[in-house]
């Protein structure tokens, strides 16, 4: 006769099934494995931007094109060191090539990926941080966000701040971007990376020298030995795990964070928490809603949206993973002596933003004057203590004057009634002589 199993072990069983299968859920929307399928060796062309009488932007400590070269360069050699992998440049000097041409180089040597190294400037020069450019075709869109995620990992480790993997539709429909619309066309995966934005005082500590460059050429290598996961028993370094850490795609669809947003912000809203007129502060709740979009940056205005502050980035916010809080809790200083009218803007990564409701207030912001009395100085004090002494020595001086003045007039008359003496005692003396 079956024993027969007790109902509480299968309840177990499904039990620990369920929490398995939840775990692994779990796990995989951490992280995914790469969904490139690579032979080996990997090839690399990597495309420094521009050159030639196409210089590129001409605001920072270089011109781009030659930025591009040293990191493109510098790039090269680092993953040189890995084994598994060929690398090979679109150009090795100072000359332009057309953007089909970039694409055919890499399509000649059945490159992998085809990477452009760019660096960024704005006509507003408001805008700073690191973003990456990729196709808008499907069979391409998720290698290269899987890439950028990677590059972008290593320029924030540097500090820089992120304004995501984005795409831009030309009116045509396909990539805006000629380089990579151009690759795409020949069967090879393109990205664009822009490292920060030279022509701003938030990113220029990161590109105002050559090893600044080489070091983004580093960082570049980097992420691309992680993304294929290499391996360099020269460095001893092994990235093979890394490829296992990417972040999760569907293979056909496009990530919608990482689709064209065309809409600003849907919300921005303000909310006053507390005013402390006699301290000159205000505390605000922020919120703001992008149901297409990351938040990436926000300002803010003291004269109802007249003029707004410089753009600082949205806190507690992840541009990679699109976790980001909806507001924020802030103290402003607010300037003495006015009534402001405070509002607030949220911005997204393609640079549409929402202005809020504006926050008034019916009586000036005004610190309290308190006189103090001020304390005296160094000079002060020794002035003070050395007038005493200066007086005595100038009444020293003066009774000595006194003194000299009657020793004179003394010896004066001493001299005189002597010589009157002598005198009279000759006319005595002559006079007795005579008689």
């Amino acid at each position: 006769m079956k024993k027969r199993q007790s109902p509480w072990i299968a309840y177990a069983t499904a039990f620990l099934s369920v929490l398995i299968l939840l775990n692994c859920m779990t796990w995989k929307s951490l992280a995914a494995p790469r969904i490139q399928k690579t032979k080996s060796p990997v090839i690399i062309m990597i495309d420094p931007g521009h050159g030639g009488e196409n210089e590129g932007t001409k605001e920072g400590f270089i011109l781009e094109k030659e930025m591009n070269m040293i990191t493109a360069q510098v790039m090269k050699e680092e993953l040189s060191n890995f084994e598994g992998i060929e690398v090979y440049m679109t150009r090795d000097g100072d000359y332009d090539l057309s953007l089909k041409d970039r694409a055919k180089a890499a399509e000649s040597v059945h490159a992998d990926f085809l990477i452009s190294i760019h660096y960024n400037a704005s006509e507003s020069h408001a805008l700073y941080g690191s973003e990456a450019w990729i196709s808008l075709n499907q069979e391409y869109h998720n290698q290269g966000y899987q890439l950028g995620t990677m590059f972008l990992r290593e320029y924030r480790e540097m500090g820089l701040m992120l304004r995501g993997i984005k795409t831009r539709r030309h009116s045509k429909g396909n990539d805006y971007y000629g380089v990579i619309r151009e690759a795409v066309n020949l069967g090879i995966p393109a990205i664009i990376v822009e490292h920060c934005h030279v022509d701003h005082k938030n990113d220029r500590a990161f590109c105002d020298s050559k090893e600044d460059f080489e070091e983004f050429g580093r960082a570049d290598a980097r992420a691309v030995a992680k993304y294929f996961g290499l391996k360099s028993s020269k460095l001893g370094i092994d990235y093979s795990a890394e490829a296992e850490t990417l972040p999760e795609v569907i293979p056909g669809t496009l990530v919608p964070r990482a689709t064209q947003d065309a809409t600003a912000p849907e919300l921005c809203h303000v909310a006053l928490n507390s005013a402390k007129f006699d301290e000159d502060k205000v505390s605000l709740t922020v919120s703001a809603k992008d149901p297409e979009s990351n938040l990436a940056y926000y300002s803010y205005s003291f004269d109802g949206g007249e003029t707004f502050t410089e753009t600082i980035p949205w806190p507690e916010g992840d541009i990679l993973t699109g976790v980001f809080e909806g507001s924020f809790t802030i103290e402003l200083d607010v300037p003495d002596g006015t009534i402001p009218e405070i509002c607030f803007r949220a911005v997204n990564p393609y640079d549409l933003d929402c202005v809020s409701n504006v926050i008034t207030f019916n009586q000036p912001f005004v610190k309290p004057i308190v006189e103090e009395t001020p304390e005296p100085s160094y000079e002060d004090a020794t002035e003070k203590v050395t007038a005493p002494a200066e007086k005595i020595a100038e009444q020293e001086s003066h009774v000595t004057a006194i003194l000299l003045t009657c020793v004179v007039v003394v010896a004066t008359l001493f001299v005189f009634f002597l010589i009157a003496y002598l005198v009279h005692a000759r006319k005595n003396s002559k006079s007795q002589k005579s008689k």
